[in-house]
């Protein structure tokens, strides 16, 4: 035990006569911390302060005067003051209660000062160490409630993740068109080593910051800024390098968002800068090539009954090429709706409804879409693990494709009777574990597999990919 006295003016409250009287005595460490409780608990910050700050003058790694600090500073206008003792506190913590008050304690300061990032990052810390199941729970509800009073909201997310298709290939080199090889005199055609299905391992990272720049009962405003860079590396025995199937894409958006009587109206506008590669297969090497798109888009959601929600939306985008790639400016029309339904179970069900149309000076990218897909989410975990399952259906068509004539080698392209039709057929299995989680983060594992037919061979192409994933809990 610390027998040191400290000397000093002191502020006596006398709770039950409500009078104060000031005296100066001599008085232990243990002593000195006890009367800083007291006053703090008394709803007296600020003689709880100045004790405890008397204290660190003699003994600057006093954990319980930091605590004191912390706890006292911010009451007294101060929480600059109150964070910094925290964060001291955390680092002369020896045990995980005495590490999760300090982290609740820095947190606190943090959302005094209005430093809301920062008091996300120290409510992740305490609910790694929280000793039981209810302070993790209250820290997990003042974590969200941050997160809903932060304008700042930002997300990073990385995954690793092996996949059959990198590139999208097709699955055989054999070049059909409906159905029949264009192999053969006078002309021979064959799919390229770039355009066959590329095995390997992709990794993904993902970067967005949203600020929320204006909002009132009603209304909401927000500008974003979004990153994702896409790295692979090919396990096949080919030419192709890793590096030709490099992207990057930095997004900036503005929204917003008006709440009506019934659920809420969204709009959207974006501008988007994409990065591709182009393999040049006599040199092996990849042009870096461009495009960027502007997109506006509209959102309306709407709640049915206490169970059932509907989601509508409704977007156009322009997409324009750089100059290099001699690509014509393209232009996409989307139009969705998403339907929710909460079982008796809780469980989920999702049904969503795509069409869509692009239209171009090229005839290869004028395109009609639709797609349907289902989802269901059960709400109790399954033995160690949550589980949410999806498929879905997509049918393209190119009603002006141009395609390799192999009876007429000097003329090339015709048109492909009945054009281009493409059939997708898709599933999903995202499997999560929340009895692991770390820094507020929980680990899944996402399997997505996919078939692809066509009347035109280079177009069919089955892809199968399994990734980790890590999500926020808050």
């Amino acid at each position: 035990m610390n027998t040191r006295f400290l000397s000093f003016a002191l502020v006596l409250i006398f709770w039950f006569a409500g009078a104060q009287a000031q005296t100066t005595t001599d008085l232990t460490v243990e002593q000195a911390r006890e009367i800083a409780l007291q006053a703090l608990f008394a709803r007296q910050p600020r003689p709880a302060l100045e004790i405890a700050e008397a204290i660190l003058a003699q003994i600057p790694d006093d954990r319980g005067a930091l605590m004191i600090i912390a706890a006292a500073a911010p009451q007294v206008g101060d929480p600059d003051r109150g964070g910094q003792a925290g964060a001291g506190a955390w680092a002369l913590s020896l045990t995980d209660i005495q590490l999760y008050e300090a982290a609740r304690l820095t947190a606190s300061a943090a959302v005094t000062a209005e430093l809301y990032t920062n008091a996300s990052f120290w409510l992740r810390r305490a609910l790694n160490v929280a000793p039981n199941d209810q302070e993790r729970q209250r820290t997990l509800n003042d974590a969200r409630a941050v997160t809903r009073t932060n304008p700042w909201s930002s997300r990073l997310s990385f995954s690793l993740a092996p996949s059959t298709n990198l590139n999208g290939g097709a699955d055989d080199d054999e070049y059909t068109i409906e159905g029949v090889s264009t192999q053969g005199d006078p002309f021979e055609a064959s799919i390229s080593e770039d355009g066959l299905a590329l095995a390997g391992w992709r990794a993904t990272l993902n970067a967005s910051t949203q600020y929320r720049f204006f909002e009132n009962a009603q209304n909401r405003a927000s500008v974003g800024l979004a990153y994702q860079g896409v790295r692979v590396h090919i396990t096949e025995d080919t030419k192709v390098t890793d590096e030709a199937l490099r992207t990057d894409v930095v997004q900036l958006s503005l929204r917003y968002d008006r709440a009506l009587e019934n659920g809420a109206l969204g709009v959207t506008l974006s501008e988007a800068f994409f990065q591709y590669r182009v393999f040049d297969r006599d040199s092996l090497e990849s042009d870096v090539e461009d495009y960027r798109t502007t997109r506006l888009g509209v959102d309306r959601r709407l709640t049915l009954s206490d169970r059932a929600a509907v989601a509508l939306s409704a977007s156009r985008e322009r997409v324009l090429y750089s100059d290099t790639s001699n690509i014509p400016t393209l232009h996409r029309s989307r139009i969705g709706a998403a339907f929710t339904y909460v079982l008796d179970s809780r469980d989920r069900i999702g049904v969503n409804l795509s069409f869509g149309l692009a239209d171009s000076d090229s005839p290869n990218s004028v395109q009609r879409d639709q797609s349907v897909s289902f989802s269901y989410t059960w709400a109790e975990p399954i033995g160690p693990v949550t589980l949410s399952a999806g498929v879905g259906a997509t049918w393209r068509n190119y009603p002006d494709y141009l395609v390799i004539d192999p009876g007429a080698p000097f003329s090339g392209f015709v048109p492909l009777e009945g054009g281009r039709d493409d059939q997708t057929l898709s599933a999903n299995l995202n499997i999560g574990f929340p009895q692991v989680e770390y820094f507020g983060f929980r680990p899944g594992v996402r399997i997505d597999a996919e078939r692809t037919n066509s009347n035109v061979s280079r177009f069919e192409t089955t892809r199968v990919s399994a990734g980790f994933t890590l999500t926020s809990v808050f």
